[in-house]
């Protein structure tokens, strides 16, 4: 084999090789929809509201008390959840934020159902249990 074609094969191969690379690391890393600062103030911003609500809730009676905490901890996992997803601006973060608005709203009716008893509190969990089965398969249906 001649010199030149031994030479141009090489370089072929490592502008290939090169061209392989950069594309793959376009296709593993997603771009972000917003700057890593702003993520963190935005993230901050969201623990402080919830701090506040919840020194709010303490204020409150016994039951009320507890709906009003539960309801705090489910729009900070929620508005946490819709974050990370235009963070990271993936179609399994915007599921996850789907299935963590789910989770959440199960939490406060699982609460709100505690201050039941008997018969009304086993029927307010398997509604609560239903709505949440519903939701869930509805996430997963809209990210696929």
């Amino acid at each position: 084999m001649k010199r030149t074609t031994l030479y141009a094969s090489i370089i072929g191969a490592l502008v290939l090789s090169a061209a392989a690379f950069g594309i793959s690391a376009a296709v593993d890393s997603p771009r972000s929809l917003m700057s890593p600062v702003d993520y963190s103030a935005a993230r901050k911003g969201i623990e402080a509201d919830v701090q506040m609500t919840i020194a709010k809730c303490a204020s409150l009676e016994d039951r009320a008390r507890d709906i009003c905490k539960a309801e705090a901890r489910a729009s900070e996992r929620i508005r946490k959840a819709d974050l990370e997803a235009d963070y990271r601006g993936t179609v399994a973060a915007t599921a996850d934020a789907r299935l963590a608005r789910a989770k959440a709203q199960f939490d406060v009716a699982r609460v709100k159902c505690g201050g039941e008893h008997g018969e009304g509190k086993v029927s307010c969990l398997r509604s609560a249990r239903a709505e949440k089965a519903k939701a869930l398969s509805d996430a997963m249906l809209a990210s696929t």
